[in-house]
């Protein structure tokens, strides 16, 4: 069987996954000139680096984290924006009308598209594993351990969108996790299992990165050495704090998410790099914050598509958030003009509506062509829902509303706090801090709200999970 050196198609699995009219069948029978054989695509250094970078930029697609996966569809679900008229990508989405035919044809692809990247994952770990000795030690360490974080990292956003909550269905069926190459059809496991995976993927990741760059600040090669841009140890850490709050192990999310603290490699953004007088010269990614980014170089085009009013892409797509909900996130009755993510991170559009501008790209080239998808925000929210005593809990999250432009003044009052209105302050910040990312809605999952602020039709839990497309029940006989 051939192999392309960076993205490729392949069967198996859940589902024949085909990116074009190539039917499973043919795919084995042919040879492309743009594929390369498995064994020389790992005979250098340079496939390994090819392959994982492959995987890397297959992320920064528009059908995954470049829109869908982040500010587009998981945004709109989250009912972030508001729709003015009824068109575009996500429209539909917003009002949860699965069966219609875009959002049809958008799950699928995404199924499609993830499954592939994970079939590209297994296949680096394979090329590790028979021919992982044109690397160092370190290297292959590093590179392993990455396979192994995309995987996890991968298979948890599967398990987000197309299983049910682990608080109201741990032991229901809901994906295949899949480890390794093959035709035969992986089963669905139920989604304790799946978060066990997960979790021992990551465990296996953070054992291969403890000699991570990001720790030791040394590395054998630029595309080693730029951290951010990789799943590196304080990422896979902050997943597993992630991903154990998603299974209500609170005790392990807190220590996950206390190390990425600790570590003090993540410092708070500052003001002089938020208060510009130019959005084009503003840090609209808390970028000190940041742990995990794509290196995405069409996020240019993506944002003008669903961002900027008057661009060549036209209106349909753009993404309009009304006054009131703006308002309602950031609680301007009771705190206006003091946040930062509502002074400086929106800018008007058409008639009364605005958009947000976290991922525009301006003049400063420091800031282009980066997407945060892990930031050390969440791991202080994390603390703050996970802490073990009120006292803490509320000064971790007093922590995160002054480095977002609140006066000390402002200060959470813990004797003025009921256990129920702590959580509601914590979801109240994800729900300001991850606009963009897409964060919003799978935390409303995580903690099984029977409502969603701000809907224009009527709310039902089923609508937290994605039906499995027409052609996954068929080939995967589900």
């Amino acid at each position: 069987m051939k192999y392309k050196s960076i993205i490729t198609r392949f069967c198996g699995m859940a589902i024949c996954l085909v990116l074009g009219t190539t039917s499973c069948q043919n795919w084995l029978d042919v040879s492309p000139e743009s594929e390369v054989k498995y064994d020389d695509l790992f005979s250098t250094k340079n496939g390994f680096k090819d392959q994982l970078t492959g995987v890397y930029t297959k992320l920064c697609d528009e059908g995954l984290y470049g829109a869908h996966l982040t500010y587009g569809m998981v945004d709109a679900l989250g009912q972030q924006y508001v729709w003015t008229q009824e068109m575009g990508n996500y429209y539909h989405f917003w009002r949860f009308e699965y069966k219609n035919s875009t959002c049809e044809s958008i799950m699928a692809n995404i199924w499609a598209q993830m499954y592939n990247a994970i079939a590209n994952t297994n296949i680096l770990l394979k090329g590790l594993d028979e021919y992982g000795s044109v690397l160092s030690t370190n290297e292959e360490n590093i590179y392993r351990g990455e396979a192994y974080a995309l995987r996890a990292f991968l298979h948890f956003d599967l398990l987000r969108m197309y299983g049910k909550s682990y608080v109201s269905g741990a032991n229901e069926k809901s994906i295949p996790y899949v480890t390794s190459i093959s035709k035969n059809v992986t089963p669905l496991y139920t989604v304790s299992d799946v978060l066990d995976k997960i979790i021992a993927d990551l465990k296996e990741a953070s054992r291969l990165l403890e000699n991570d760059p990001i720790k030791t600040g040394s590395a054998t090669t630029d595309f080693i050495g730029t951290r951010k841009w990789h799943l590196n140890y304080y990422a896979v850490r902050a997943l597993m704090a992630r991903v154990y709050m998603y299974k209500n192990d609170k005790e392990n999310a807190l220590a996950c998410a206390k190390e990425v603290i600790d570590s003090e490699k993540f410092p708070w953004i500052t003001n002089d790099k938020v208060t510009t007088t130019s959005r084009d010269t503003r840090d609209g990614l808390f970028k000190s914050e940041c742990i995990f980014m794509l290196n995405n170089r069409s996020l240019k085009n993506l944002t003008e598509k669903y961002m900027k009013e008057g661009t060549s892409y036209g209106s349909g797509n753009i993404l309009h958030v009304s006054p009131e909900v703006k308002d309602d996130i950031f609680e301007a009755a009771t705190y206006g003009g003091y946040d930062w993510r509502d002074n400086y991170y929106f800018e008007q559009l058409d008639g009364n509506y605005y958009g947000s501008t976290k991922l525009w790209q301006g003049s400063n080239i420091e800031y282009n062509n980066q997407q945060p998808l892990v930031r050390v925000s969440e791991m202080w929210l994390i603390a703050a829902e996970c802490a073990t005593s009120k006292t803490d809990a509320v000064n971790y999250l007093n922590t995160l509303r002054q480095h977002r432009g609140f006066d000390a003044s402002l200060d959470l009052k813990e004797e003025n706090l009921t256990d129920e209105q702590l959580q509601t302050a914590i979801g109240k910040e994800y729900r300001k801090e991850f606009i963009g990312e897409g964060q919003w809605f799978f935390y409303c999952k995580r903690k099984d709200l029977a409502e969603l602020p701000n809907t224009t039709v009527p709310f039902s839990k089923a609508y937290y999970v994605f039906p499995l497309s027409d052609q996954e029940k068929e080939y995967g006989n589900r």
